[in-house]
Order: structure tokens, then C-alpha cells, then sequence
């Protein structure tokens, strides 16, 4: 559990992740028993070392007091300062930041967090995850033997067995590593497979399908491939080509859906609902630059900053007579043509 007791202290504590590298620098040299009582000096050269930064006496001073601060907000570090060996000790020492015990609260927590886990299920990631989260839920039935862990309290609609998925992990080490990888592409709409080279960036899942973003060596430009269509993905030892970080915002957050139109920009997009859908749209934006404008009548004008996907048009269209798109020109007979 010690792992487990780290992993929730980080979460739980407001500590910035290089304090908190430091503050296990602190501990280690502390706990050294065979060059006890390190001083200020020692412990800016051990931070030099090991983590490649010099921090002033200051740093390390108030890095020392917030250890000693009790719980949530330090790790209740019984540390002193001996004059007569001009260092830094511990009163206890088996003391270590490493085997802060668990409050109450910090295992009420665990629990739920597991329990939310194990409600999701495994099944939308890979089977790596899948393992990890066995050993968790392992761990968790013996430490916490009175978790509910059998009754099920979120159900999904993810379905099982999605064609491609078991690339996932290859395709998330891609992305990762900014790895080239190639592979061969089903396309619905030809109906015909083609070899691709794909630089890839990101991993997305939208409307309980995952699809693959990057830059496709073929097409010269970000396209997104579904895992359904990928077959025999291969990291490949070549160059990888990076792409503006501008345009990968345009291309994976302006959007609505995965599929933009190849031919349009970023476009205000207008549409009006009727007063019997207008508070689904309040309730639950389908983009963030989402605005509303209502009229008396119960009516309301929806405007969205977007690239146009065929997503959207779909969604549009799904809602039938309720939506009529006021804007722009093309898009409204894009979605009555449809």
C-alpha cells in the first residue's frame, strides 16, 4: 500500500510537483544513516544531483517548515535542527514522508475513487489498464474488506468488443513517443484499403468510439482515422514530423464530433430550437464557445464557433422540425439535403 499511500497524498496535497521531488530529497538525505544530520548545503548539492536544480537556503528553509506542517497541508515531519551537529534530523527515526498513514477521510476517499473505477469498468482502455486495475481492486478487497465493490452504481454505453481496439495500446505508445507508425486503412466510403504513414498526436473517443489524430504522410495534412479501419499498426524508426500546435487546436478542439469538412473553416454556426429541446441545449453545451439567445416565445437562437464535422450536421439533423439552422447558408442546405 505504500505506492497507493504516495499516490493519494500527491492528489490530496496542495504540493507542486517539484516541491514535492525536493521534499523527497529532504527525506532521503534525513533518513541517511550513514551521513546523518545533512545541512543546508548538503541538501542544495543533493537537489543539484539529483533532480539538476540549485535551490537558494530559502527554498530549502521553507520546504522544511512545509513538511513539518500537519496534515492535509504538510506530512507532519518531526524534524529538528541539532546545533551540536550543525544538521537536520528526525526525533523519530523510522519517520518518512514515503509511510504517512491514512486518515479517515483519505480512505473514504480511496474507496469511492475505486468504487467509481470499477463501476466505469476497464473496458473503455486497454488491457494494461485493465490489469493495473485488478491489482488495485485486489488490494483495495483486503485493506477495505466493507467496500461495496459488487453493487454497480454508474452503467455506460460503451458495448464490448469494438473492432480495433486491441491496437489501443500500441497507437497511446505512438502518441506518447511521438513514434511514426504505419498501417493499413479501411475506408467505408471507398470501400477499399490503402498503406498509410501516420504521424500520430492524440487519441480521441466520441460517441463511444476511439478514433486516431495525426499527420498523415499520404493525404499532407491531420486526418482521423477510426480504430474500426486500422489493421496491423507498426511503430516505424523514422523522423517524426511535428505540426503547429495552432493548427492541432483547430483541428481537435474546434470541433464538434471527429470528421471536419476538408473544404470549410472555423464558422459561427446558428441554429434555433423550439421550446421543447431549447433546455436540453442549456443544459448540456455540445461546444464550448456555446452562447444562447432567447426570444419571448420560448425560442432560442444557439450559436457555436466551429469547424463543421459531419457529426454535427448529423446531430443537427437528428432532432428533426425542433432545429432549424438560421446560419451559415451552406450548412442549412447541407443539413436538408441530408
Amino acid at each position: 500500500m505504500i505506492f497507493f499511500t504516495i499516490f493519494i497524498k500527491k492528489l490530496t496535497m496542495p504540493i507542486s510537483k517539484s516541491a514535492y521531488r525536493r521534499y523527497k530529497v529532504i527525506d532521503s538525505l534525513i533518513r541517511n544513516t550513514s551521513k546523518p544530520y545533512p545541512t543546508l548545503n548538503d541538501i542544495q548539492e543533493a537537489c543539484l544531483n539529483k533532480l539538476d536544480v540549485f535551490p537558494s537556503e530559502n527554498t530549502i528553509e521553507k520546504d522544511i517548515k512545509n513538511m513539518k506542517l500537519p496534515e492535509p497541508d504538510g506530512f507532519d515531519a518531526p524534524i529538528k535542527y541539532s546545533r551540536s551537529n550543525n544538521g537536520y534530523y528526525y526525533t523519530n527515526p523510522n519517520f518518512s514522508i514515503n509511510t504517512v498513514g491514512l486518515t479517515d477521510h483519505d480512505i473514504e476517499s480511496i474507496k469511492e475513487a475505486i468504487e467509481l473505477l470499477q463501476n466505469i469498468g476497464g473496458s473503455r482502455v486497454s488491457i494494461r489498464f485493465n490489469q493495473a486495475l485488478d491489482k488495485i481492486l485486489t488490494t483495495y478487497q483486503e485493506e477495505f474488506p466493507q467496500g461495496d465493490t459488487n453493487r454497480k452504481l454508474i452503467q455506460t454505453d460503451y458495448v464490448n468488443g469494438s473492432r480495433g481496439f486491441k491496437n489501443f495500446d500500441v497507437l497511446f505508445s505512438a502518441c506518447k513517443n511521438k513514434t511514426p507508425i504505419s498501417f493499413i486503412h479501411y475506408s467505408f466510403q471507398k470501400r477499399e484499403y490503402k498503406s498509410v504513414i501516420v504521424h500520430p498526436i492524440l487519441l480521441k473517443e466520441f460517441d463511444n468510439r476511439w478514433y486516431l489524430i495525426g499527420f498523415s504522410e499520404y493525404h499532407t495534412t491531420l486526418r482521423t482515422f477510426g480504430f474500426d479501419r486500422i489493421y496491423e499498426p507498426i511503430p516505424l524508426k523514422r523522423k517524426f514530423i511535428l505540426i503547429n500546435q495552432t493548427d492541432i487546436d483547430l483541428y481537435c478542439n474546434d470541433i464538434y464530433g471527429v470528421y471536419p469538412y476538408e473544404d470549410q473553416s472555423k464558422q459561427k454556426v446558428v441554429f434555433r430550437t423550439t421550446p421543447l429541446i431549447t433546455n436540453y441545449f442549456e443544459s448540456y453545451p455540445i461546444h464550448k464557445s456555446q452562447k444562447a439567445k432567447k426570444s419571448q416565445y420560448g425560442y432560442c437562437d444557439f450559436s457555436i464557433e466551429v469547424v463543421p464535422t459531419v457529426e454535427l450536421v448529423r446531430e443537427l439533423r437528428s432532432y428533426g422540425k425542433e432545429i432549424v439552422v438560421v446560419s451559415p447558408e451552406w450548412l442549412i442546405n447541407e443539413v436538408k439535403n441530408n
